[in-house]
């Protein structure tokens, strides 16, 4: 006895001989076919099933079926008169609710692990059991969790998924689960990378004025998991009948044919080669740079590596829209030609700039280095109102002037061109209209020969000598125009002793012509003279030729120095006299000499004449008979008629 056994109470029992609740088996009622020993029981249970009737095996292939059913399992739940019914068991991962379970982009070979919570969403206490996969794809995966048993409402259980694929093939299937209120599957997608880019637009539209430049995007999103080589060439052409049904089989043909572009548009700049990224958006710029006003369709071959993944996005085509139009500002004349301008003198001509944009533009004409104080513009800058509703544009009216000199050609020696005497006189030289709202700016071309307005003359002093009073004495100047214009000449202002002849100084000449006038000077005073001709040509330079004489008064005058006499037939007569008288201090000799052949006879033809005397000289007149001479004044006379008449008379 120990004081355990005091007062008749049973002996405390050591803790290591107290039995433990986990090993205390429930033993059943009935020995099941899996405990028996002999022939049904123990062994293989494939032997079991194969020892069975064909009766007990109907039997037992449709009691499992019951059980997968869930016979005997499921059961309505009705709370408060409601009868449950919808999902049981919410599947989430991270605390977010899913529609299914998916393994996204998985490689073959590796092992992919998944945690997935399930809720009792329903309305009591609940429960589940996880059925088998199909055959197909159980030996991919493998599924544990710790079943809590019956689940209140908003109890959760964690289930875990060990995935590892054997090939790269995509999997669509489900987890079956079979709950107290019904079979529920939660769907497991199971999908392997892919090559997947769409394009925002393949339609591209530039809208672009002459000299300025569009880049427009062109938007890839690669919606999938792999690295997608981009090849990007232009078409040769598209078929007049293409629908979007057979672009597919176009660009097919294309790619088998080779039926790309030899020479792709010059004016289009784009990446030929790019990747698409995964999951990432890639932007290919396509710049449309127009060199010519016009529009133009430009097709485009997206091309992508074939085999990639099952399945993959197709090629794509993608059309190039182009539209250029010229500038809103423009000068009406391409080229403004002066013509030939002369040295010194000013010209001016209009230059209309117009403008067909929908608004008003600011234009300025620039004065390049090479014209700096040879031309001006007034004004220099002005505002070109847009076109009207009737679509004629705009214009407004420079005025340009132009005042050239010798050392422009000097300046402008870079633009000197052959001119059409085939001398290098002629200037040809961009001159440009700055516009701020315009890229390209406008440029004209201002051409014009250059010339002298020189006038040469072939003496630079003219000596009439010795000129006796009331006598006259000319002097034969010759006039050349060097330049390459025509230019008048004319003598405007002339002392009164100087006349000159043909048509009183008055004279065109055209370009290197040379002619000659006559100054005649008739001395009033027997004095030195010493005086200047001016002449004055077109271009209002003034020319001067020096002139000196000496008058000297005649020892002798005449009573009359011009005889107008009456018409006179041949081997006729007229007589008339005139006086001689020596106004001098000293005895003068003189003889008078007469045209030959001209039917005057003068007598005396020898005289002299002592201070103060006067003699008298007898001019005769006679004709001579001249038959040719004859005839022909009487053709000129008749116009022409009767001239055989006229000719035998006079050959009488």
């Amino acid at each position: 006895g120990g004081e355990g056994g005091e007062g008749g109470e049973p002996a405390e029992v050591p803790e290591a001989a107290k039995p433990r609740l986990d090993e205390t088996h429930a033993v059943p009622e009935f020995t099941g076919l899996w405990s028996a020993e002999g022939q049904l029981g123990g062994g293989s249970p494939k032997k079991a099933w194969n020892n069975l009737s064909k009766l007990e095996q109907r039997y037992m292939e449709e009691a499992l079926a019951r059980k997968k059913a869930g016979h005997g399992w499921i059961e309505k739940q009705v709370v408060g008169g409601r009868e449950f019914k919808g999902t049981a068991f919410v599947p989430s991962e991270k605390g977010r609710d899913v529609t299914a379970i998916v393994f996204k982009d998985f490689e073959p070979g590796k092992v992919y692990k998944r945690k997935v919570t399930l809720t009792n969403a329903s309305l009591a206490f609940n429960t589940f059991k996880l059925l088998d996969l199909p055959d197909t794809v159980k030996d991919f995966f493998e599924i544990s969790y710790t079943h809590p048993g019956a689940m209140s409402p908003g109890m959760m259980c964690d289930m875990h998924i060990r995935f590892e694929p054997k090939v790269n093939e995509d999997i669509t299937e489900h987890i079956p689960l079979l709950c107290k209120t019904g079979p529920q599957n939660i769907p497991l997608r199971c999908l392997t990378k892919k090559a997947d880019v769409t394009a925002k637009a393949t339609d591209l539209e530039f809208d672009v004025i002459m000299g300025e430049s569009q880049t427009i995007q062109l938007v890839l999103v690669n919606h999938g998991a792999l690295d997608v080589p981009i090849h990007l060439r232009q078409l040769a052409g598209l078929p007049a009948d293409l629908s979007p049904q057979s672009v597919a089989a176009h660009l097919a043909a294309a790619e088998a044919e080779g039926l790309y572009a030899e020479a792709p548009e010059p004016t289009l700049s784009y990446t030929a080669d790019s990747t698409a990224g995964n999951y990432a958006t890639t932007k290919i710029d396509i710049t449309f740079t127009p060199a010519a006003p016009g529009e133009a369709v430009v097709p485009l071959h997206l091309r992508m590596p074939k085999g990639l993944s099952v399945p993959q996005s197709p090629d794509m085509l993608v059309l190039v829209r182009a539209r250029a139009h010229e500038v809103p500002i423009y000068v009406l004349h391409e080229t403004m030609d002066f013509k030939c301008c002369c040295l010194g003198q000013t010209y001016s001509q209009i230059i209309p700039v117009c403008n067909r944009g929908k608004v008003a533009l600011k234009a300025s004409l620039v004065v390049s280095r090479e014209l700096h104080g040879f031309v001006s513009f007034s004004p220099d800058m002005a505002y070109v109102q847009a076109r009207d509703r009737s679509g004629k544009a705009g214009r407004f009216d420079f005025k340009m002037k132009f005042e050239p000199e010798e050392k422009l050609l000097k300046r402008c020696k870079e633009f000197l061109v052959e001119g059409p005497t085939g001398l290098m006189d002629t200037i040809e030289i961009p001159v440009r209209v700055g516009v701020p709202d315009q890229t390209l700016p406008v440029h004209f071309n201002f051409r014009v020969q250059l010339t002298t307005g020189l006038i040469k003359f072939s003496q630079e002093e003219v000596d009439f000598g010795v000129v006796a009073v009331n006598d006259s004495v000319s002097v034969k100047l010759g006039v050349t125009n060097v330049g390459e214009l025509p230019q008048r000449l004319g003598f405007p202002t002339l002392p009164r002793e100087v006349t000159v002849q043909p048509n009183t100084g008055f004279l065109s000449l055209l370009p290197g012509e040379e002619r000659s006038v006559e100054l005649i000077f008739c001395p009033f005073s027997d004095i030195h003279y010493n005086f200047a001709v001016t002449a004055v040509a077109g271009s209002n330079a003034p020319y001067t030729v020096q002139c000196k004489a000496v008058g000297v008064a005649p020892p002798v005058e005449f009573t009359c120095t011009n005889f107008q006499l009456r018409a006179c037939a041949p081997t006729d007569r007229i007589q008339q006299s005139f006086f001689c008288t020596n106004v001098s201090k000293e005895a003068t000799s003189m003889e008078l000499l007469v045209p030959r052949n001209s039917g005057i006879k003068l007598s005396p033809l020898v005289a002299t004449l002592e201070p103060g005397q006067t003699g008298r000289f007898q001019l005769d007149f006679c004709p001579p008979y001249q038959p040719e001479h004859l005839s022909q004044m009487l053709l000129e006379m008749t116009g022409g008629r009767s001239s055989r008449m006229q000719v035998k008379k006079g050959e009488g």
